[in-house]
């Protein structure tokens, strides 16, 4: 979701009534090392998806999902400041970033989801902390909900995990962005997804920062799902019913939360059922942080993570697919 309500105005590919878009083919573009300094993976699973992820150092894991408009590159920092300690693991959900989506893809967040599943199943990945923003924490928590022996904790901020209504002003927001005013303006000028991340961080990023968390949303099929995501905040609802019936089941896990108090997409009563589904849980407000808090407050994160999470010896890294 983006952050900044206030976009509504300015504003999938579609509505719940129109058809999903399009399944993208994959794309490729050279990512500056300095930038991001991983090696990246990709990896065909049951699904037939083919996904690209990121798999950096040892110890306990840490599973990064990111939100839309963006993909695994949004984690840059967290990933170096903290794979001297963990295993940290970060995807791109089909369709966004260096992923492919197979053929009849629907891009749901269920099926977002399911992926996520697949390749926590693929890497043999246990004892997993969660670390999720914005739609990563509706898709990360149906996976948990589904397999909670798989995840040992969570980490989480700018995210929801429950239906919307309709007068709601997220719900609103569904309304306009994720029609065909949203849709409009994100697939004629990658509207949504620029103005998403330009108004959704405190600080000013580089310029070329910015261009490679867009160069995915390029494409006109890409542009599409990133337009059809804000629709799914409220046609969605049976999945959003299933996630949030799944919150039983993990609230005896230890909890992160993050809040931006400058994201006035996530009012403080959304942490308050985050902190009701998790009892044991310590919250860090964020105040000089919006939408995208990981960019305005990574410092932060970092200790506050380290903190939260035991760093200790685990076992080797298991790789699969190419590397580059």
């Amino acid at each position: 979701i983006l952050g900044a309500i206030e976009l509504v105005g300015v504003a999938g590919a579609l509505s719940s009534e129109r058809a999903a878009p399009r399944g993208p083919r994959g794309m490729a573009f050279e990512i500056p090392r300095a930038m991001f300094d991983v090696d990246h993976r990709f990896v065909e699973l049951p699904s037939g998806a083919r996904v690209h992820y990121v798999d950096e150092g040892q110890g306990e894991t840490l599973l990064f999902l990111h939100g839309n408009p963006a993909w695994s590159f949004q984690w840059r920092e967290l990933i170096h400041g903290l794979r001297g300690s963990y295993r940290c693991v970060a995807l791109d959900y089909p369709g966004f970033g260096l992923s492919e989506a197979p053929a009849g893809f629907g891009f749901t967040p269920g099926e977002e989801s399911r992926v996520v599943e697949e390749l926590v199943d693929r890497l043999g990945l246990r004892d997993v902390t969660l670390v999720m923003q914005d739609w990563g924490g509706p898709i990360g928590l149906g996976f948990a909900g589904r397999r909670p022996e798989l995840v040992r904790r969570v980490i989480l901020g700018s995210t929801w995990a429950w239906p919307t209504s309709a007068s709601t002003p997220r719900g609103k927001f569904s309304r306009i962005v994720g029609g065909p005013i949203g849709e409009f303006a994100q697939v004629n000028f990658n509207g949504f997804a620029a103005l998403g991340i330009d108004n959704g961080i405190v600080r000013e990023l580089p310029a070329e920062v910015t261009d490679v968390y867009l160069r995915p949303f390029l494409p006109l099929d890409r542009r599409g799902i990133a337009a059809f995501y804000p629709g799914q905040i409220t046609a969605a609802t049976e999945y959003f019913a299933e996630v949030e019936a799944g919150l039983p089941r993990l609230a005896d896990r230890k909890a992160l939360i993050f809040w931006a108090l400058k994201d006035v997409g996530f009012p403080r009563s959304d942490l308050a059922r985050f902190e009701a589904a998790f009892p044991d849980h310590k919250t860090i407000e964020l105040p000089d942080a919006d939408h995208f808090f990981f960019e305005d407050a990574a410092e932060v994160m970092i200790a506050e993570i380290r903190a939260f999470v035991p760093a200790g010896p685990a076992g080797p890294t298991t790789a699969l697919g190419d590397a580059r």
